[in-house]
């Protein structure tokens, strides 16, 4: 593939929704080597693709993981669940670090409200209905200490 085939398909790519750099270089390998199966050699033109996007600002990982712990948020995960998420898209870690550090979400309300939409904030009547109540917090990414600190 040429340089600008491999550009115009991360336009396009960028164009659907955002994606963190590595995201972008995982998704365009593997379109190259959908594409050439023959010749199974990245081309040397990847690098200067990412670098002409990230130059444009098409490609901007700290306004990207911003969207989308904005995104998680809204749908009511936990810090742990969150930032599981971001390293999953390929966002470095010292960028989730300082999102965490700047942000100022109140877990402990967020787990509560989480807690009473999905169980009416009734208080479980046995161990098992209690475990079962930890196990959904804990999957939506809540921490030890907050999920303890609703009884």
């Amino acid at each position: 593939m040429t340089y600008q085939e491999l550009y115009q398909y991360a336009i396009f790519m960028l164009s659907r929704r955002d994606y963190s750099t590595s995201e972008l270089q995982r998704r365009i390998e593997r379109r190259i080597r959908e594409t050439e199966k023959d010749s199974p050699t990245a081309p040397e033109c990847l690098p200067q693709v990412i670098e002409s996007l990230l130059e444009s600002q098409y490609l901007d990982d700290n306004r990207t993981i911003y969207s989308f712990f904005r995104s998680y948020l809204n749908k009511s995960y936990g810090p742990l669940r969150i930032r599981q998420e971001l390293r999953l898209k390929g966002f470095p870690g010292e960028i989730i670090e300082r999102l965490f550090d700047e942000d100022e979400t109140d877990w402990y309300t967020l787990c509560q409200e989480v807690y009473e939409k999905k169980f009416g904030g009734s208080k479980p009547k046995d161990f098992k209905e209690k475990a079962k109540q930890i196990r959904y917090l804990q999957y939506r990414g809540f921490t030890t200490e907050y999920i303890n600190a609703l009884w």
